[in-house]
């Protein structure tokens, strides 16, 4: 407890062009493995929700940097409730996809999934380069 610890100095900046990158590889990836193991409908599936999750990641970008302008205090009602819908409409989505089989629902979680596996990645790769 009374050790003299190092404060941090560096703080690693997250690159949003390294992540969308990311997400196109893992999404590229995932639905090769899905066309090839899963068959066309699992492939276009996990391309679906490649699809699905930039537009949440987008989303969520925009919606943050609203949240946190100067400005943001006049309108954070609003700005909440868009945060929010972004689930309801995602959620919505995914239960349309289940109801009408038009995709595996799996396939589509699956490549949604991709920004979180970017995210991962990401921060991955910022650990790996600070250490070394």
């Amino acid at each position: 407890m009374g050790e003299d610890l190092e404060p941090i100095t560096a703080v690693p900046v997250i690159s949003h062009r390294g992540i969308l990158i990311i997400m196109a590889v893992v999404v590229a990836l995932a639905s090769v493995c899905g066309f090839v193991f899963g068959g066309t409908r699992f492939g276009f599936g996990v391309i679906f929700g490649g699809v699905l999750s930039f537009a949440n990641y987008i989303w969520l970008d925009r919606t943050t940097k609203a949240m946190f302008a100067p400005d943001a205090h006049a309108t954070s009602g609003i700005l909440a409730v868009k945060y929010i819908f972004r689930y309801v409409v995602i959620g919505g989505i995914l239960l349309l996809v289940f109801l009408t089989g038009a995709m595996p629902i799996a396939a589509v979680i699956l490549g949604l999934s991709a920004f979180a596996l970017a995210v991962v990645i990401q921060g991955m790769k910022n650990i790996i380069s600070n250490t070394i």
